[in-house]
């Protein structure tokens, strides 16, 4: 195996609805190697009243 050769993990915008209701997004690194997601700058508030958050989602980040 060439030294250097590893996929470089990835980074991707993730969006839920947690356990109180509330839409959250964060950034997610995925581990290239183990597939193991670390999510980080999480962001939740509750949705405007009267509407509900939507499904949860994963994207890369923009450039």
């Amino acid at each position: 195996m060439l030294a250097g050769c590893a996929e470089p993990d990835r980074t991707e915008i993730v969006t839920w609805t947690d356990e109180h209701g509330r839409a959250c997004t964060g950034v997610a690194v995925i581990d290239s190697e183990d597939d193991d997601r670390e999510v980080t700058g999480i962001d939740c508030d509750y949705p405007p009243e009267g509407r509900q958050p939507g499904r949860e989602t994963s994207g890369p980040l923009p450039d």
